[in-house]
């Protein structure tokens, strides 16, 4: 943390630019002036006068302590702010983009529903089989399934090899056959489709606002698992104050199917709602939100948001939980994981981007007046 903000420190806002262009080049006329009045007068006390009177002192000093003390103040909060940059950035921000699971929601879903499509398999060795592919994944749905399998005392069985196919599932080895675990497009990928029963059923559980992950052994589809997340207490509040602060776009992008979206979205608000939504698609939205004129500030906490993270005019990671890729790449880190505390946290940083603005006209006001008098 220390290391973190003495970069965001070296990082430089552009106000602070400004201060320290105008203090260069008006210290040199400062010194140019006392020895033009030395000269003239041949009177040390006079030409002393008139370099503390014109040296731009406080112009110099004042935006750089408002920027210490800002990312000074979050740091003793747990917040951390990646340079006065972000600080300034957040002020302007006019359209925000909500990553959903994790972020919007807890990020501690509960395996609802197991639905079986085979005779060939039981209930739990679906579900086993679905956490034998997602014993090694970070995401809140793997880590979920997981915990579930555990808690009904099952085991899952070891698999040899995996891959993460990023914004899809998984896919493993197991035993010499390939698993899969994951969306319906992770499956479509590999050549495996749904049929007429599957779709139903995925309606029906996307329906009730749950997130579906498909099951395939080899080539055939064997069930399909219902996962539930809860919305973070406070963040329909957030969305309104969002609103309310003058940002002109919410937005709630999702890797997650529409009808699972929109659901959340309802419950919060939120009129604009981009679903199936893969790290590339994250990526092109930021791209044409800022092509639209928007600054852009990008929240979220998993490893598929990275990308967006990085591209946003501000990126801010949620939640103590987020990954270590979210949180490297974001620019202010938020440790809070209910959103109230979050919304202070944003008010927090956007004051002190208008106290250094403000703290930097007084100062040149101060000047002024000391030259007059």
């Amino acid at each position: 943390m220390i290391s973190r903000v003495e970069e965001a420190q070296s990082d430089r806002a552009p106000i602070q630019t400004v201060a320290t262009r105008f203090t260069q080049r008006f210290v040199p006329v400062s010194f140019a002036l006392a020895a033009l009045t030395y000269l003239v007068t041949r009177d040390a006390r006079r030409a002393m006068t008139m370099l503390l009177i014109a040296c731009p002192c406080a112009a110099g000093l004042a935006t750089p302590t408002a920027i210490s003390a800002a990312i000074g103040n979050g740091a003793r909060r747990g917040t951390l702010i990646k340079g006065g940059t972000h600080l300034e950035g957040i002020g302007r921000v006019a359209a925000v983009v909500f990553d959903k699971t994790g972020t919007l929601t807890f990020g501690r879903p509960l395996v609802t529903s197991v639905v079986t499509l085979s005779d060939r398999y039981t209930a739990d060795q679906v579900l086993t089989l679905a956490a034998s592919g997602e014993l090694h994944a970070r995401h809140p749905l793997a880590q979920a399934i997981v915990a579930h399998t555990e808690e009904q005392h099952l085991r899952a069985p070891i698999h040899q090899a995996c891959e993460v196919v990023l914004g899809m599932g998984m896919r493993a080895e197991l035993d010499g056959t390939r698993l899969l675990v994951g969306s319906p497009a992770l499956l479509r990928r590999h050549g495996v489709e749904l049929p007429e029963e599957a779709q139903g059923w995925t309606e029906q559980l996307r329906g009730g606002g749950e997130t579906v992950i498909c099951i395939a052994h080899d080539e055939d589809l064997i069930g399909l698992l219902g996962v539930s997340d809860a919305v973070r207490s406070g963040a329909d509040t957030v969305i309104r104050q969002l609103t309310d602060l003058g940002v002109s776009r919410v937005v709630l992008l999702t890797g997650d199917a529409p009808e699972t979206a929109q659901a959340v979205a309802d419950t919060l608000g939120i009129t604009e709602v981009h679903a199936h939504a893969l790290p590339e698609g994250k990526l092109q939205l930021i791209r044409d939100l800022q092509a639209e004129g928007h600054t852009v500030a990008m929240v979220g906490d998993g490893t598929n948001d990275a990308p967006a993270l990085a591209l946003a005019d501000v990126g801010i990671s949620m939640g103590a939980h987020s990954s270590h890729v979210a949180l490297e790449t974001a620019d202010i880190a938020l440790p809070a994981e209910t959103f109230p505390h979050t919304t202070r946290h944003a008010a927090e940083l956007t004051a002190g981007e208008g106290h250094d603005r403000f703290d930097f006209t007084l100062a040149l006001m101060i000047d002024g007046l000391a030259h007059r008098y």
